[in-house]
């Protein structure tokens, strides 16, 4: 078997999984966070010095990196040029009549990424049929070309474009033919309806270019120096990987990357267990990701905003919130205790990493509450600080009036309050019952809070993977290879002919298929999901929903879709309306080729796996005795209950006292709540 390597960029750690014929590894090393290429290709240098990786195995690299969110949220992206439509130079400054900040004095918008003085007008006009009212003027964009010779991108945004891409194509190629910077046309990236969310989306696509393509090219090169693999896939926004050079050309689409891993592989856990809804929770050391999967599927989005940037490609919908590992507690000027959505990070770290750092942090806590036993290695450190957490918690123990303990309580109590909030957010407010799912708890420190907020949210079900603390580098090993391609109709869907959707459906699966052939992808293995975006006429926003896949569409076709779109509708907001008349936005196709998964299966426990008597704090009554598990020890099929703590190589499990459950032969924990507790 050909060995695959799935890497995995946090905030505070980097995670790999290897796979090859001895079965599945997993590794965490430090984080770099100001140069994130070279934590990467150290960590895998020390790999392959080690033994622990034989280069000339190696078949397959799968990265998922947050260099493009980095990127976009700092600012520092390429001098980018904007050319549109004369009469729109303006679409970024004005964007939407939504203001969530109206009301927040101290609120700055973000700046377009375009100045103004770098955003171009050219002569030419198409209707909203996609007719031409005044042809390109070739003299407008060569005149342009003095002014662009600085810039390390440019953009071109024509008017209804999506509908006709002829103009955008030729003023591309002027400007190819005299310039060598990448030149980036709407009709590529986003050949969708709404002009601002389309130009925001071609601009930040440009503009991440240099940025990407220096990573990707960095990492590359970096690889094959050790002899590894020169050509890695990356994780899109989508949940499916792609190519680095796909990547390179439209980079908006890995913004979401190193999240998308972990959703991905959530969803194959519970293929491995047999459930099909499920609630995933990631928990690293910055941030905590939620994203609810439902009947076995991902669900995802065309409304993403990075940093106030609209990003109108498909993303798997995940709810991101301030709440890590590493969140440092703070007192608000009311006097209340707040955590995050500062964090420590990888640099210096939470007080116990004994790094530099002072204030006290999510980890800080576990550790002065015996979660995290001081003699335990973590992320390649030795042993923790027990006396520097205890040193640090103290600061804020003090200004609260309250001891230790209590205050280390408090700080996880509040963390695990606005993880419920989060679930809420994906479940509840978008008409799911949380209830009706387990909860997958990942990342290194979603396990230690996994119980409690499944408490909180009356769910009854918990599953912690194996490979809990890499769960999104295991994700990207799992991950369908796989393109995306849409095109807005904009017509009632009554108006429109089954033909006329074959046709255009038929369109993109071609472009699809052949983006797949051209990844080394055979035609037998390539499949086809097939959907389209609807809506009552008169609405503003559109649900998703699905087209057969693999037949021509007829009449029975259209009206199971409308019948769908009802059903969806009823299911989102409570109501439906079959009377209204049903607007066709935009046909969508993903072409995938899908994964052949990962065996987690492994044998029985580890002889030299010990287990240990010691003392917990569970809530404000006091230390509880409690059993510490070494998981490696723990059997298939073997009873656990609470209270206890399982210590894994790269996450710890927390199981108060209430709570029963078991190992299965894939070396998931799965976990059953006896009592839901009444949470004040």
């Amino acid at each position: 078997m050909a060995s695959a390597i799935g890497i995995d960029i946090g905030g505070t750690f980097i995670d790999i999984v290897i796979a090859d014929e001895e079965g599945v590894r997993f590794v965490k090393v430090p984080s770099s966070p100001d140069c994130l290429s070279d934590g990467v290709l150290q960590g895998l240098t020390r790999l392959v010095e080690s033994g622990a990786i034989d280069p000339a195995g190696v078949e397959r690299v799968i990265h998922g990196s947050t260099v493009a969110t980095n990127a976009l949220l700092e600012g520092s992206w390429g001098k980018t040029a904007l050319i549109t439509t004369r009469g729109f130079r303006d679409v970024l400054e004005i964007g939407r009549q939504q203001r969530p900040h109206l009301f927040d004095t101290l609120y700055e918008r973000p700046a377009a990424i375009v100045p103004r003085d770098l955003r171009f007008e050219v002569t030419e006009r198409l209707d909203s049929k996609g007719r031409v009212l005044v042809p390109l003027d070739p003299e407008d964009v060569k005149g342009l070309l003095p002014l662009l010779r600085d810039v390390d991108a440019v953009a071109i945004v024509f008017l209804f474009s999506f509908l006709d891409p002829t103009h955008e194509q030729e003023a591309g190629r002027i400007l190819s033919a005299a310039l060598d910077i990448p030149i980036v046309l709407s009709s590529d990236v986003l050949p969708e309806f709404r002009e601002y969310e389309r130009t925001s989306t071609t601009v930040v696509s440009a503009a991440l270019r240099p940025a990407v393509g220096e990573y990707v090219s960095t990492l590359e090169e970096g690889a094959r120096e050790i002899g590894l693999p020169g050509r890695w896939q990356i994780m899109q926004s989508s949940g499916a990987v792609a190519s680095a050079e796909v990547v390179e050309r439209d980079p908006a689409r890995v913004l979401l990357s190193g999240p998308a891993g972990g959703v991905e592989g959530a969803r194959a856990i519970g293929g491995l267990v047999g459930i099909a809804n499920l609630i995933a929770m990631d928990m690293g050391g910055t941030s905590c990701d939620v994203s609810l999967i439902r009947d076995g599927r991902i669900g995802w989005s065309t409304s993403g905003n990075i940093g106030g940037h609209p990003v109108a490609l498909p993303m798997v919908e995940i709810h991101t919130i301030g709440a890590g590992g590493g969140s440092i507690a703070w007192i608000d000027d009311g006097g209340a205790l707040r955590v995050g959505p500062e964090s420590a990070g990888a640099v210096p770290g939470p007080a116990c990493y004994g790094r530099g750092g002072l204030r006290p942090t999510v980890t800080d806590a576990h550790v002065v509450l015996g979660h995290v036993p001081a003699d335990r290695p973590i992320g390649g450190l030795a042993t923790l600080g027990l006396e520097k957490a205890v040193f640090a918690v103290q600061t804020i123990a003090d200004r609260l009036g309250m001891t230790i303990e209590e205050t280390a309580l408090g700080i996880l109590e509040v963390s695990d309050a606005a993880m419920e909030r989060a679930i809420r957010v994906i479940s509840v407010e978008r008409g799911q019952d949380p209830r009706d799912c387990a909860l997958v708890a990942f990342g290194g420190a979603g396990p230690l809070h996994a119980i409690s907020v499944a408490r909180r949210l009356s769910m009854l079900r918990v599953i912690v993977p194996e490979c809990a603390g890499v769960l999104s580098a295991y994700g990207l090993l799992t991950a369908d290879a796989g393109h995306d391609y849409s095109r807005s109709v904009l017509r009632p869907l009554r108006s429109v002919s089954a033909s006329a959707i074959d046709r255009i459906v038929d369109e993109l699966r071609t472009s699809g298929a052949e983006a797949l052939r051209a990844e080394g992808m055979r035609d037998g293995g390539i499949r086809f999901r097939v959907s389209a975006d609807l809506r009552y006429v008169g609405q503003s926003h559109e649900l998703n929903v699905d087209l057969p896949s693999n037949e021509r569409v007829g009449v029975a076709e259209s009206g199971s879709l409308e019948a769908s779109f009802h059903g969806m509708h009823a299911d989102r907001f409570g109501h439906a309306a079959p009377d209204e008349e049903i607007e066709l936005i935009t046909l969508r196709v993903r072409a995938y080729a899908p994964s052949g998964g990962l065996d987690l299966s492994r044998g029985g426990a580890t002889e030299n796996a010990k287990d240990v008597e010691g003392e917990a704090w569970f809530d404000a009554a006091g230390p509880t005795r409690t059993r510490f598990v070494d998981r490696r020890g723990i059997e298939v099929d073997e009873k656990l209950a609470g209270p206890m703590v399982v210590l894994g190589e790269e996450s710890t499990l927390l199981i108060p006292e209430g709570v029963r459950g078991k190992r299965d032969r894939h070396g998931n924990i799965i976990l059953e709540i006896a009592s839901v507790l009444e949470v004040r």
